[in-house]
Formats: structure tokens, C-alpha cells, sequence
């Protein structure tokens, strides 16, 4: 994602832009930057741009099939809720990815791999899959420590976007700025809310399991300009194109909500005003679903599963419940598991936002310009695992065992499962790293793995809330 994406790759828009900001020609942009488009045949609306798509060649792994001594190998450990030695075999495989994906250098992750760059909603999901391997004694605090210090060093280091916030994605081997306009003045071609928020969701909790690391991540947030990205009580982002600014409101609902959440852990106030105003309430085979009707209103799982399992449901705005709702009878319709996400892809166009509803249509997958995909990912492992661990039926049973057998003959998780049946192996962070982060939880209870605490940030509150018309 993301953007995603880069987690980097999940998903952001612009609304109303500022008058003194110019109209910006359509275009489509991918490899960490924002996807720029109008809708497919709709009436042209003002440009807007969402989340990151990065879209890299991904070689595939050999196949290797487990042994029952690879299985009986991993030993259950003492947890509050023991995993099952599948759990900790798929736990094995998602560590892998990041054993094999890590940049000592600077203390990032690969994205996808064999792609060497990175975002910040990708980086979040780093530090995610690194505390929760030390959560599931997977690793030593003492490595954990190591290598996370690593991380914060070239977060502190960044050359930001016009020395403002981090651009949308930067080089995994050098710490410093890559894609479009990557080696200009201005340090790239924008910044992302919705991967900043993400960042900093992961930022709070890694002072929480660690708190040696306060000071760090104190410095880093009080020299980036995050007051620039909440504009109006909601999230706004940029982005440089040919010569010019644009200052853009982000994400749609669901998204803009879970970004936000991050942003609001460090004090900063998103009220999201008139949000109610762009939402509309449909059925799809029965089941209510709300979606945002402003353009680009990209539609997944993946933020309703992420705030659930990272810092707890929000009945305001969490629709999980209803998504899983519809998962498990639209599979039930077909004879087939279905899990829609937004995901990297092995194949043309690279990324896909696999929507629940999309400009009136039900079950839809989009590239990030927009266009309809042919063969699309219908089975995306890394949400039907978060869905797997948040419920407890038959139907979360057959999307666990969906996930398991389809990554027995890879070292780590591949990303899902196209509808003709075939694999997706675009192996990418953001799917290995959610494995990780949901088994953590289930060995905790299915408690939140963010436990609220008396503010500790010295930001101060935003309080601009003054409306464009």
C-alpha cells in the first residue's frame, strides 16, 4: 500500500482545492507515486489523486514444499494464547520476507520483492512486522532495538519534500528520494497524508513497546510539518507536476478515517467536517455498505481490518462486521472464497484496488487510473487472514485455510489469488507483514495492539476548521 502504494500502498482524494492552487491536468502516474485520474466514463470532475501503486517486475520464489520435520520444528511457546503450528509456520514464512527484504544500510524494507524502494505507509508496515515478531518471540528485543534505531536514524535523516514532510517514496538502499522529480530541488514530487498517518499509527506504538525509542520518534515528529497536512479538520497532500503545486484533500471513507487516527494520536484534531455529506448508504446482495460518492472512492477491506486489529474498532465509521458480512455470502453465492483488498500484482498493471463497490458497481477491481482489470486478484491473502483472525465461524476457518494452502509452496506469503485460480506471487511487505501483526493479536486475546495512554506528544491541537465552500 498503498503507497501505498507505498502501503507504501491504501487510498486518499482531494475534494476542494484552494483557490490559490491551480488545476492540474489528468495523468496517471505509478512506481510510489499517486494514480491522478477522473473516473471512466464520467462527467469530468477536478483532478484528484489517491494512493501509492508501486509497480515493479516480481520475480517469483522457487517452490518449496514443507516437510512434517520443517512443521514439527517450530515449537509452541509460551504465549498468553499459543499459536497452532501452522499459525507459526505461516509466521515463519512472513519473517522470511522481512529477513530477506531488510536494507541494513538504512533500516528499510523492500516493498515488493526485488523492487528496491519504499513509502511510509510501506516503512509502518515494517515496523509493525518487526514488533510483532519480537510480540510472537520470533526474534530478541535486543535484535528488535537494533534494527528499529536503524530505522529511526534514516527517518530523521530524510530529505524531506521541500523540507516539509517525506516525499512519497524513497531509494530502500540510500535513505533518499526516488521516483518522479526525485533529483530536483524540491526532493520529489509530494507528500502522501494517508501513508504519513499510517506512520505515525506505528510510530505511537512502537513507543509503547518500546519506550527507549520516545526520543527519537519526538525529533522526527516535531521536524516534520505535520500541521501542513491537516487542512480544514481533514487531511490534505500535495503533489509537483510539471512545475506546478497542488494541494489536495485525502482519502475517501474508510481510509481518510484510519490516517486520521495516527494524525489524532499526536494530538492533532480531524473532525472531518461534512464528511456525512459525501456518504451514501447502498445494499449489495442484501448487506448495507456506506461508500464516499466524491471521485475515486476506492473501496477495500484493507482499512476497516487494519484499524480493527491496530487500534480497535470504531463503530462511528468501522464497517468490518458488514464487509465480512458480505465476504462470507457473496462465497457462499459462488462456491469460492472471496476477499478484496488493494493489492501489488505480478502482472500488468502492477497494483489493483479490488473494490466492494465502485461508481455503482458491486465486486469491482480498478487499476489505479481507473480501468477495469481482467482476470482480477479476487482472494487477497493478507485480508482474509486479518478477517480470519477478528472472527470466529466456519467461514473465517475456510479463509484461514485458503491462506495456509496456498503458501505452502513458498518461503513466504504470496499476495492472493486471481479469479481463473492462478497465484499472485507480487510478494510484498504490506501482505507478509499483516500475517504477522494478526497472528500477534490473536496471541494476545484479539486485543487491540495499540492500548490508548495519557498523551505524551508536546504538538499542539489544530484547531483550523474553517470550511472551503
Amino acid at each position: 500500500m498503498m503507497i501505498f502504494a507505498c502501503i507504501g500502498i491504501a487510498g486518499y482524494v482531494s475534494a476542494n482545492a484552494d483557490e490559490s492552487h491551480p488545476e492540474q491536468p489528468e495523468a496517471v502516474s505509478f512506481y510510489g507515486q499517486r494514480g491522478i485520474s477522473t473516473p471512466q466514463n464520467k462527467p469530468k470532475t477536478e483532478t484528484q489523486y489517491y494512493r501509492r501503486a508501486i509497480a515493479p517486475p516480481i520475480p517469483i520464489e522457487p517452490e518449496v514444499t514443507p516437510t512434517n520435520s520443517i512443521i514439527d520444528a517450530f515449537t509452541e511457546a509460551e504465549f498468553i494464547y499459543p499459536l497452532t503450528r501452522n499459525e507459526l509456520l505461516l509466521a515463519k514464512k512472513a519473517q522470511f520476507y522481512f529477513e530477506r527484504n531488510y536494507r541494513e544500510r538504512t533500516g528499510f524494507w523492500d516493498s515488493v520483492q526485488g523492487y528496491p524502494h519504499t513509502t511510509m505507509w510501506d516503512i509502518a508496515s515494517g515496523i509493525a512486522a518487526t514488533l510483532a515478531l519480537e510480540g510472537l518471540e520470533l526474534t530478541e528485543r535486543e535484535e528488535t532495538k537494533r534494527n528499529l534505531a536503524r530505522t529511526l536514524k534514516s527517518l530523521n535523516a530524510l530529505p524531506l519534500y521541500r523540507n516539509t514532510l517525506p516525499n512519497r517514496e524513497y531509494s530502500t538502499k540510500t535513505a533518499l528520494p526516488s521516483g518522479r522529480l526525485s533529483d530536483t530541488i524540491t526532493n520529489g514530487n509530494g507528500w502522501s497524508a494517508l501513508d504519513i498517518g499510517r506512520l505515525l499509527i506505528w510510530l505511537k506504538i512502537l513507543t509503547q513497546q518500546h519506550p527507549e525509542f520516545i526520543p527519537d520518534v519526538e525529533q522526527l515528529t516535531n521536524k516534520w510539518q505535520l500541521d501542513k497536512a491537516v487542512h480544514n479538520g481533514t487531511l490534505y497532500g500535495t503533489n509537483y507536476y510539471k512545475g506546478k503545486e497542488y494541494y489536495r484533500q485525502e482519502g475517501r471513507n474508510g481510509y481518510l478515517q484510519y490516517a486520521s487516527r495516527g494524525f489524532e494520536m499526536f494530538d492533532y484534531r480531524l473532525p472531518h467536517p461534512n464528511l456525512e455529506q459525501y456518504l451514501l448508504n447502498v445494499e449489495i446482495s442484501g448487506t448495507p455498505i456506506s461508500t464516499d460518492t466524491r471521485n475515486v472512492p476506492f473501496l477495500t477491506s484493507d482499512p476497516y481490518v487494519l484499524a480493527s486489529i491496530e487500534f480497535g474498532r470504531d463503530d462511528a465509521w468501522n464497517q468490518v462486521d458488514n464487509f465480512y458480512d458480505l465476504h462470507r455470502s457473496h462465497s457462499e453465492k459462488n462456491g469460492k472464497l472471496y476477499s478484496y483488498a488493494e493489492d501489488a500484482m505480478n502482472k500488468n498493471p502492477w497494483f489493483a484496488y479490488n473494490n466492494l463497490y465502485y461508481y455503482g458497481k458491486p465486486w469491482t477491481s480498478v487499476s489505479p487510473s481507473g480501468k477495469t482489470i481482467e482476470n482480477p486478484q479476487i482472494f487477497s491473502h493478507k485480508v482474509a487472514f486479518g478477517y480470519s483472525v477478528l472472527f470466529d465461524d466456519s467461514f473465517s476457518q475456510q479463509l484461514f485455510d485458503a491462506v495456509l494452502d496456498n503458501s505452502l509452496h513458498s518461503r513466504s506469503i504470496p499476495t492472493g489469488q486471481y479469479e481463473n485460480g492462478g497465484m499472485n506471487t507480487a510478494f510484498n511487505i504490506n501482505t507478509n507483514s499483516l500475517i504477522l501483526v494478526a497472528l500477534w493479536y490473536k496471541q494476545n486475546g484479539q486485543k487491540p495492539i495499540y492500548q490508548p495512554k495519557i498523551p505524551t506528544s508536546s504538538h499542539p491541537v489544530v484547531t483550523n476548521l474553517d470550511i472551503e465552500p
